[in-house]
């Protein structure tokens, strides 16, 4: 059996995630505490650590530190969760095994497709268009769902609901699911009994305190035809289910409830960042936005022998970076983008314009990344001539993979 060993201090995004991974049998160890960490990644072994990194990430490197020093665990991918840091302080940390540096808050979608290529594994994801938001107002918890029904997002708003109800103390929570802008047919029942089913699974949640807002008279019929949705109401009108949760004992008025918060016409991104997004890269209204994949490295690949580079991008690939390759220079040159690659590698010799113009090209750009030259020839003039205009370093092909990555890593100074 597949193991992973997830080492964060959220409890949302750890008890999401183990309960992921645990529907298609994958065993998960849990680390709460950072001091208890390297035991564990000693004593299970995983197949795939998912480390979260804090503002203060000291003892997060000296674990990885730790970690490669071991031969037993040096080896083992890491996929990290953290803060937004510049691009030159995450590829170094490649150096480590870490394949993967997800900014929080974290793409659901993005991030599982990560852990099943680290794994093999195959999470499933709905890819449901869905944008769910939680806020609470007074007393009252509302849920507000646009596009669809998301079974990931609804499994994960049990989540962050039991949170909100813990974090804030609410006793006897209360809870309206405003769902006015969707249509349902019997083909949505299932997801609709889910949705239920994962609110009143919250802690201290009765069906009489949990309304549905909808237009919907397949979402009335549905919740009039289950007993244990007995209590739980459905209704068109907002006032009335307001009315129906405030009670005449609560000081509260209802006209001050209902808001632009509440009858919000878009949806903002969750920014908590110590949190779980309610957002996929799928989403419509997300969808405008380039996502990254995580990925720690990033590099491109000039050659024209098709052998080569299909060998120098698997060797690459393996350690987890991005790579696009090029067969000609000038297709490089044409779709250059600044501070696309951390690292650029190049034959000196290619099929309609030699590596001599494509280095002089990368050193006029004003942030132009390092370059390798990876090349057959060993004539002392071409070596000078490249070395004269950039390149950090000059290999004779072929080199084993090792080589080509560990002098990539020195390269972008890596080592310690």
């Amino acid at each position: 059996m597949k193991r992973v060993l997830i080492a964060d201090s959220h409890s949302l995004f750890r008890d999401f995630l183990k309960q992921k991974l645990t529907e298609v049998q994958i065993d998960v160890v849990v680390s709460q505490e950072n001091r208890d960490l390297q035991t564990k990644l000693i004593t299970s072994l995983p197949n795939l650590i998912i480390l979260d990194f804090e503002e203060d990430d000291s003892e997060e490197m000296e674990f990885l530190k730790q970690k490669i020093k071991d031969s037993n665990t040096a080896s083992i991918p890491v996929i990290i969760t953290g803060p937004k840091r510049d691009a030159s302080n995450i590829a170094p940390l490649t150096k480590y095994g870490v394949i993967k540096y997800f900014e929080k808050p974290v793409k659901l979608d993005v991030f599982f497709n990560a852990i099943n290529k680290a794994l093999h594994a195959s999470l499933i994801m709905d890819d449901t268009p869905c944008v769910l938001d939680l806020h609470r107002n007074n007393s009252i918890i509302f849920v507000e769902i646009a596009l669809g029904l998301n079974r990931e997002k609804i499994s994960l708003m049990q989540f962050k609901l039991a949170e909100m109800i813990e974090n804030e103390s609410i006793d006897t929570p209360k809870i309206i699911v405003m769902l006015t802008s969707l249509d349902f047919s019997f083909v949505d029942g299932f997801n609709i009994e889910f949705l239920i089913d994962n609110i009143l699974a919250c802690p201290g949640v009765h069906q009489k305190n949990l309304k549905l807002l909808s237009t919907s008279d397949f979402i009335k019929d549905l919740v009039d035809g289950h007993k244990e949705y007995s209590g739980v109401e459905v209704a068109s009108n907002l006032p009335k289910l307001l009315n129906g949760l405030i009670g005449s004992s609560e000081n509260t008025n209802v006209p001050d409830l209902i808001t632009d918060q509440i009858l919000t016409s878009s949806f903002e991104p969750d920014d908590d960042a110590g949190s779980l997004a309610t957002k996929f890269t799928s989403d419509e209204l997300y969808h405008r936005d380039t996502e990254k994949d995580g990925s720690v490295l990033s590099l491109a690949i000039i050659d024209s022998d098709e052998n080569s580079l299909n060998l120098t991008r698997q060797i690459f690939e393996a350690i987890g970076a991005t790579v696009d390759t090029y067969s000609k220079g000038q297709e490089f040159s044409d779709k250059y983008e600044e501070g696309k690659y951390n690292l650029v590698i190049i034959d000196v010799f290619i099929a309609d314009k030699t590596g001599l113009s494509l280095l002089n090209f990368i050193k006029s750009r004003p942030y132009g990344p390092p370059v390798i030259v990876y090349s057959p020839s060993a004539q002392k003039e071409i070596v000078a001539q490249c070395l004269k205009l950039g390149a950090k370093s000059y290999i004779l092909k072929p080199q084993k993979p090792d080589v080509l990555i560990q002098k990539s890593l020195s390269i972008l100074h890596f080592s310690e």
